[in-house]
Parts: C-alpha cells; structure tokens; sequence
C-alpha cells in the first residue's frame, strides 16, 4: 500500500477543497465573531427586550444538532420559497451555531470583570461605552482569547459536515477520492493531516496573540549594595 498520493490531479483536489474550507471557516468566524460580540453584550444587560431573547438563542443553537440546522436552513428554506447556494446555508449554519457558544464566551470574560472596575469609571466621569471600550473589554479579551481560539478551531471541523449539503470541502473530496479510488486509508491520512495543520496554525496563532496582548513584565529593580540598604547608626 502506498501512503502517498502522488497524482497531481488528487493533490489539486485536496487543495481546492481545502481552500473552500478556509474561505467558509473565515467567514463564519467572521460572522460568528461579531454576533457574539454583540449577543454576550445583550445578555449581560438589565434590559429584559434584549437578555432573554439573547439567552433564547443561545440555549437553542447550543443544544440542537449543527447538521439537523444545516438541513434546515438548506431544504427547509427551499420549502419556504428561498433558495440560498449550499456555501451560503453552510456560512449562516455555522457562523450562527458558533455565535452561540462565542455568547457565553464573552459573557464569561465580561462577567469576570470584578463589578469595582466599572463603578471606578462611571464614578470618573466616563460613558458606560467607554467604561466597555477602555477598562472591561481590553481585560476580559486576554482572559477569553484561549477560549476564543478553541471555538475558531472547532468551528473548522465542524466545518467538514458543508459535505453533506453537496459543498465541495475538503472532506467531500476526502470522502470521495476514498470511495471512487478504493483507497479509504490514504484519503482519511491525507485529509486528517491538513485539518491538523489548519488548526495547529490557528493555535499558534492564538498563542501568538496572547503573547502580545499580555502586559509586560516588569524588570526587576538592581538591589542595593548591603552597606546602603539600612541606614548606620
């Protein structure tokens, strides 16, 4: 058995369908980005008209099955009159399944927040956008990024279920090749091996975010010679 799948057109195949990953991956995260942003916002407030519809979709695109919506949005809008492309339900499935767990991402990092820091910026005068923009969010985005990264890095595996709206991604022509070409275990190698790549670089790429968003580390100050710590008597 070859592990290898040296044929050019196979290789084209692969990238082609790794490309339209990545370009419904960011742009699902993209929308599912912003729409926590501004859903974790709604449920954090006392406004009722906006927390318990916020809450209401949360609780149900977390606890229904990202394929059964896929299916809903591709057969059950065609039923409604609507026919959207199969990339274009797979984008607005994903992004907002993904927005819904990015809420409570959010929430969880502004809700950390000790409730002191606010009060300290209202009391100075600035605007509770501002107390949002400069003091609560900037913190709670170094508390949540890890979480963030591992949302965007799910979110393109659960990119590969696109297959079965007839998306040509990168695990239909996975699922394809190893079926038309009778070699299952070279195929499912391959495939795993570029999700990995896709997702160790969005890891390291979130480290790397991290790593910059950290404050820095204050150097430590010179000590002073033992015959001027303490003042002579």
């Amino acid at each position: 058995m070859d592990p290898f799948l040296t044929d050019w057109s196979v290789q084209q195949a692969f990238l082609e369908g790794l490309l339209t990953t990545l370009k419904l991956s960011a742009m699902a995260a993209a929308m599912a980005l912003t729409l926590g942003f501004g859903m974790a916002f709604a449920r954090v407030s006392e406004q009722s008209w906006l927390k318990w519809p916020a809450g209401a979709y949360v609780e149900l695109f977390r606890n229904t099955p990202l394929l059964i919506q896929l299916y809903l949005y591709y057969r059950g809008l065609q039923s409604a009159g609507l026919s959207l492309s199969p990339e274009t339900c797979g984008v607005l499935a994903l992004s907002l399944y993904t927005g819904a767990y990015l809420t409570e991402v959010f929430r969880s990092g502004l809700l950390a927040i000790p409730q002191t820091q606010s009060e300290a910026g209202l009391s100075l005068g600035l605007s509770r956008f501002k107390v949002y923009r400069l003091i609560l969010v900037p913190q709670a985005m170094r508390l949540i990024l890890p979480a963030i990264g591992n949302q965007l890095i799910s979110l393109v595996k659960n990119s590969s279920l696109v297959a079965f709206i007839t998306v040509n991604d990168l695990f239909l022509v996975i699922y394809k090749g190893a079926v038309d070409q009778f070699k299952p275990v070279e195929y499912f190698l391959e495939g795993a091996a570029l999700y990995l790549s896709v997702s160790l670089s969005l890891s390291l790429g979130i480290k790397l975010i991290e790593k910059l968003m950290s404050p820095p580390t204050p150097k430590p100050q010179p000590a002073l010679p033992t015959d001027l710590a303490a003042p002579h008597g």
